[in-house]
């Protein structure tokens, strides 16, 4: 009797396999009867008993003596969050335990949201890219371009020697056109300016010239490489990743139902943190993890940027802790996928007050053996719960589903598929809504999307960003407070002609030229062999006719050039005469 009643105290120290319990457990109920409730606990500290030593889960017999509260405080800051996770599995009782009721405001935050009920698209775009994200980029476009042409020696010939500082409002125009060449599509930059009759656009001449657009795009920058964290493989865009999480959380506020999952930019360029996903449209790119909410509002987003350097995005709980953190405490029902979705999980999100939902990996540990491994026929559920409320369950469908919550149990619904009536388990249903606010942020950014190919990482994480990202963001919110049924591809053509409005009466573009400017023809000072070059028009005439190689051999050099025109071209006399007969 004393014995058995020393094994039982002694227990709570020790690790124990389920098996050990369970012979423990029959033990002590034999014996219950005749224990007395006094017990001397200077004998049963005396006592210990032999286990063997496994990396199992801990689990504390619950008491009611003072002792067992100094017993659970201790326990409980020695033990990681996965030594917590119960084994105690039962059948359904449909009673999880209560949490925080979510009374949060949804949608876009007052006042705004009455400030502009009659507004334009480009008002609510500019609530998220605010105006000091187009100075940031200007400044930081110059401050590179200074440093690049300072530190390199360019060759005579380049256009980089007619660089002149950029501003706000022509990096507004410079964006306005990359967005315009996401819906007016043609396979080379070159054919925007071209004067065909077919490939040729009117529209991209009266912004800028192409020599200014291909000038902005060579020196596009968002970070100063001097002050940059070399420890920080993506210092180059965190300024813009900053800026747009600030405005993304600022103005809008999410729904109840929110997910995390990844996107995928496409890019098959050299670099390190370049991921490889065959679930994906673009299998090759950059991993951006989105907190998103219905209907494709992005929230927050991260992007990774490999597994030795990013500390944050190292493990599915820390992706979703991070991304999350800002929406703890107000009763959100947050979905994953299996990749994300484990017991350790659920139980953080729990102490956050905070929901989970998601499908689930067999192979995750401490899930109940008799759901992992029942067989089931079509439409046929197996679902288990434990003391916390947390349900693990397993739908036949075509295939297994695992599924896991902390919010539902093993009822059933009714959903309209083809017209058809079909029962589903609420989890389900739950999920396949919460799901997809990802897939639909993805979409719409798909549609008309301005993203070329490019060298530059950075460059076209920032047009996706921008571009895209925002944009949804911004034509979300628009439809949402107008009630306005406007296409993605409308909303794009509005934001075009707000990026190339002109700008104020004080500020002058720097890429017009004055009106009645005269060309004339002038001649390179040096040595002739020195600054001799092709004429540009007998040159593009010769390699029509006879092709490069032969175009080089046949076409004449000149000092001659034009230094009114971008670039400084080359001219004969005849070629020019012919191009500027009428100025």
């Amino acid at each position: 009797m004393n014995e058995s009643l020393d094994i039982g105290l002694a227990m709570e120290e020790f690790e124990f396999t389920q098996d050990e319990l369970q012979q423990i457990n029959a033990l002590e109920l034999s014996f219950t009867t005749n224990i007395s409730r006094n017990i001397d606990h200077s004998e049963s500290d005396s006592e210990q008993m032999q286990i063997p030593k496994r990396k199992r889960h801990l689990v504390i017999a619950s008491d009611t003596d003072s002792d067992s509260e100094s017993v659970k405080d201790f326990v409980a800051s020695n033990i990681s969050q996965n030594d917590r996770i119960s084994l105690k599995w039962s059948r359904p009782k449909r009673r999880q335990p209560s949490v925080i009721p979510f009374t949060e405001f949804e949608g876009m935050k007052l006042p705004y949201s009455s400030l502009l009920k009659e507004a334009d698209p480009d008002k609510y775009y500019g609530l998220l890219v605010p105006e000091e994200i187009f100075k940031m980029i200007a400044e930081q476009t110059n401050l590179f371009a200074s440093q690049n042409i300072t530190a390199k020696q360019t060759k005579p010939g380049s256009r980089s020697h007619s660089w002149k500082p950029t501003n706000m409002t022509e990096i507004k125009k410079f964006l306005g056109l990359i967005l315009y060449m996401g819906i007016v599509k043609l396979p080379k930059l070159a054919y925007y300016w071209s004067k065909d009759k077919i490939l040729g656009q009117n529209f991209p001449s009266t912004v800028m010239s192409r020599n200014r657009f291909e000038l902005l795009l060579q020196y596009l920058h968002f970070s100063d490489n001097l002050t940059a964290d070399r420890n920080d493989r993506i210092s180059k865009i965190r300024p813009i990743i900053d800026a747009l999480n600030a405005t993304f959380q600022k103005y809008y506020a999410p729904k109840e139902d929110i997910c995390v999952d990844e996107s995928q930019v496409p890019y098959r360029g050299r670099i390190i943190f370049r991921q490889y996903n065959k679930s994906k449209r673009h299998k090759y790119g950059m991993k951006l993890f989105k907190l998103c909410t219905i209907p494709g509002y992005t929230c927050k987003l991260h992007l990774y940027s490999g597994k030795n350097i990013d500390t944050i995005n190292t493990t599915p709980t820390n992706v979703v802790m991070a991304l999350s953190e800002y929406i703890f405490e107000k009763g959100h029902t947050l979905a994953t996928d299996n990749w994300y979705t484990s017991l350790e999980l659920a139980y953080q999100l729990l102490e956050k007050q905070t929901h989970l939902i998601g499908t689930l990996r067999k192979n995750r540990r401490g899930l109940p053996k008799a759901v992992i491994d029942s067989k089931l026929q079509k439409g046929e559920t197996m679902a288990m719960e434990n003391e916390d409320g947390i349900t693990v369950l397993k739908w036949k469908d075509k295939r297994d589903v695992f599924m896991l919550s902390t919010k539902h149990s093993d009822k059933f619904a009714v959903a309209v598929k083809k017209g058809k009536q079909i029962r589903k388990p609420r989890v389900i249903l739950d999920y396949n809504k919460s799901k997809g606010s990802v897939d639909m942020s993805d979409q719409m950014g798909a549609y008309s999307s301005p993203l070329r190919k490019t060298v530059k990482w950075y460059k076209k994480l920032a047009v996706e960003l921008l571009l895209n990202t925002a944009v949804v963001n911004a034509w979300v919110m628009y439809t949402e407070n107008k009630k306005s049924n406007i296409s993605i591809v409308d909303f794009r053509r509005a934001l075009i002609e707000y990026l190339i409005r002109p700008a104020d009466s004080q500020e002058r573009n720097l890429n017009q030229r004055p009106k009645r400017l005269k060309h004339e023809l002038k001649r390179k000072e040096g040595k002739v062999r020195d600054t001799r070059r092709f004429c540009v028009k007998c040159y593009k005439d010769s390699v029509e006719e006879f092709g490069r190689i032969i175009a080089k051999n046949k076409c004449k050099k000149v000092s001659t050039y034009c230094m009114q025109c971008d670039g400084e071209p080359h001219y004969c006399l005849m070629c020019f005469n012919k191009i500027h007969r009428f100025q």
